[in-house]
């Protein structure tokens, strides 16, 4: 088997969240689990991955075509890894990719010219692909992510080269609520019919929607867990797009991502001050240490800790977070936050950690080596989103042995038994109404039963004992892949 898989970013060549991270380790979790099949990656050349000065160690290739009523030349240049059946195609335009140095926006405002950078993406990778292959199209398997790549399953139900009977898509949504949204003015530069403007197809509300493209001509639809599969059906988190989604609910997977656990796991973090496991936890208390050192808080391994390593974003409930750790300030506990992202929100969390300056500690950045502090360090990790298509600090944090607290939505459900409701195997505590109360209560559960060394201690080992390695995925995808391939 053959699959091409196509996304806007990938680890370690580029990355702005959750999608460069699966885009990093999911093929090499298809080739690990089944080694004789082929991968092939296709992602944009931006300005960074440029900067990085690559060896290619293959063939460049050019190509020319029109979006709208311009013609565009572009380049493939190919990585080819010698221990894997694997290769990185870089699809560039100078002036739509590798002269940026930010992937969508500048000073927070999306590029307006985002629809034609990715039907660039879109029709270069299928452009090289006819160029390479003209005898023959040699892949079974399209693999779509986001609405970056979305179009493509469009763009080969209208071309005879790529026939049904040779290729099947496959549409990964990793968060609804980022459609691909553009003006109707611009529709005349996808070069398709005018037919493709209705609310049947492309048309969402007097605007362009490149997420539906994926949604109604992909063969099929996964999304990264089994609870925002059924999420995504209803009103409240299906972005407007439940109807579609719950026409196609037979074609539909919930497939939990994966950890990296060469990167995360405490028994061989290079970046944590003291490895530790579940049988000897003496580096997690040192860790600890370390966390209170840097934030200068009193150093007392029974304090509780509560961390969080999050954007700050409405989506995250970091609004939340804020009202709720005010009213717990009163006892005797310690917060740590790292994180960006709303101004308002960066300021308010500054400005509680100069009134609490004993008790709170706030880094206003996106710093690897202090989120990994953090997971090791912390005795709880708070993960309030209003809603997470599947969430990663959840299962970091299972295996760091931080009891997490999370809200009853999408992976976080998936990975987190609650245990309030099942105390023989509750890994973490889950609060299940979106409201201050309940998620204070929450946390005050868990404060209590902190004291209780003996429980906590057992809680601890248990999540540290879970796996949500991507071997478990690679295979679910590679079932789905040969379900749809015709003999």
């Amino acid at each position: 088997m053959r699959i091409a898989i196509f996304a806007s970013e990938m680890e370690p060549y580029i990355k702005t969240g959750g999608l460069a991270d699966v885009m990093g380790t999911l093929p090499y979790a298809l080739l690990e689990v089944y080694p004789d099949i082929y991968v092939d990656m296709y992602i944009p050349y931006y300005g960074p991955i440029k900067n990085q000065d690559l060896k290619f160690e293959h063939e460049t290739t050019s190509f020319s075509l029109k979006i709208g009523s311009k013609r565009f030349n572009g380049q493939v240049f190919i990585q080819k890894f010698t221990n894997f059946n694997l290769q990185v195609h870089f699809i560039n335009n100078y002036r739509f990719f590798s002269s940026r140095s930010q992937l969508y926006t500048k000073d927070g405002k999306d590029y307006r010219d985002n629809l034609q950078r990715f039907i660039f993406f879109c029709r270069g990778s299928l452009e090289y692909i006819k160029n390479k292959y003209s005898g023959g199209n040699p892949y079974q398997i399209f693999h779509l992510h986001d609405w970056q790549s979305a179009l493509i399953s469009l763009f080969i139900k209208l071309d005879d080269f790529f026939s049904e009977s040779m290729v099947k898509s496959v549409f990964t949504i990793h968060n609804l609520n980022y459609q691909g949204k553009f003006p109707a003015s611009q529709f005349p530069l996808l070069g398709i019919g005018k037919k493709f403007f209705t609310p049947k197809y492309l048309e969402f509300w007097g605007k362009i929607n490149l997420m539906k493209a994926g949604l109604i001509f992909s063969d099929k639809l996964t999304t990264v867990s089994p609870t925002y599969a059924n999420e995504i059906q209803t009103k409240t988190y299906g972005a407007g797009l439940e109807g579609i989604i719950k026409e196609r609910k037979n074609d539909l997977v919930g497939i939990l991502n994966g950890v990296n656990y060469s990167l995360w796991n405490p028994e061989k973090d290079k970046l944590i001050p003291k490895t530790y496991s579940s049988q000897n936890l003496s580096g997690k208390a040192e860790c600890k240490l370390t966390l209170q050192k840097m934030f200068n808080l009193p150093e007392d391994p029974n304090i509780p800790l509560l961390g969080v390593v999050t954007r700050l974003t409405w989506q995250k409930g970091t609004d939340l977070l804020l009202s709720t750790i005010r009213k717990l300030l009163s006892k005797n506990i310690q917060f740590i936050l790292v994180g960006m992202g709303d101004p308002r929100e960066e300021l308010l969390y500054k400005n509680l950690q100069k009134e609490y300056s004993n008790k709170v500690g706030i880094t206003i950045a996106f710093n690897n080596e202090l989120a990994h502090l953090v997971e090791a360090g912390a005795d709880i990790f708070l993960m309030p989103s209003r809603y997470e298509p599947c969430g990663l600090n959840d299962k970091y944090s299972l295996k760091y042995g931080t009891i997490p607290i999370v809200f009853n939505t999408g992976g976080l459900a998936d990975s987190v038994t609650d245990y309030i409701l099942d105390k023989e195997n509750g890994t973490g505590f889950i609060f299940y109404q979106y409201t201050q109360k309940d998620f204070l209560e929450t946390i005050e559960k868990a404060l209590h039963l902190f004291e209780s060394k003996d429980t906590w201690l057992k809680i601890m080992k248990r999540g540290m004992s879970k796996n949500f390695s991507w071997k478990n995925a690679a295979k679910a995808y590679l079932e789905l892949f040969n379900s749809i391939i015709e003999p």
